[in-house]
């Protein structure tokens, strides 16, 4: 499954700070997974300092995360990231967190808008922002179909 998912993002261990009353990690962390995850993701996408600087963003509209199998104290726990569809102002990629042992303990989806700051709405993303997209949505699309259920898209 995780060749389906080629963007690897940092692996977190996971601490008794993260974790609840349940003794595991606490949903809010998994979003922190995620996020702080995906990084690599978005400069690979082009969302690099230098593309922030020339005025373009993207803002979430969207997001679903699904909780499949308990992550707990002392485990690692590595996101990894591919890209679903784009279209001239969004982008639709989907992510799972995979334990120590290999397990999926979560996947999510995420809805992105390429926004132009100066006026901090959403516009169409450049040529060639969408070339380097297209040609890496190519290559996720090569490792085959996710084995899960979409909840999120774009049309």
């Amino acid at each position: 499954m995780l060749d389906k998912f080629p963007s690897k993002g940092e692996q977190v261990i996971v601490t008794k700070n993260m974790c609840d009353f349940n003794k595991h990690m606490n949903v809010v962390y998994y979003q922190h997974i995620f996020e702080s995850g995906c990084v690599d993701f978005y400069q690979s996408m082009g969302f690099t300092k230098e593309y922030f600087k020339q005025g373009y963003s993207s803002f979430t509209l969207e997001a679903n995360i699904r909780y499949l199998k308990e992550v707990r104290e002392g485990d690692r726990a590595t996101p990894h990231f591919r890209l679903i569809k784009i279209s001239e102002k969004l982008v639709h990629y989907a992510g799972i967190i995979v334990d120590h042992l290999g397990n999926i303990s979560s996947f999510s989806e995420h809805i992105l808008a390429h926004v132009d700051m100066g006026l901090r709405k959403t516009s169409p993303m450049p040529r060639y922002f969408l070339d380097n997209l297209d040609k890496m949505l190519q290559e996720h699309r090569v490792t085959g179909d996710i084995a899960f259920e979409l909840r999120l898209g774009i049309k």
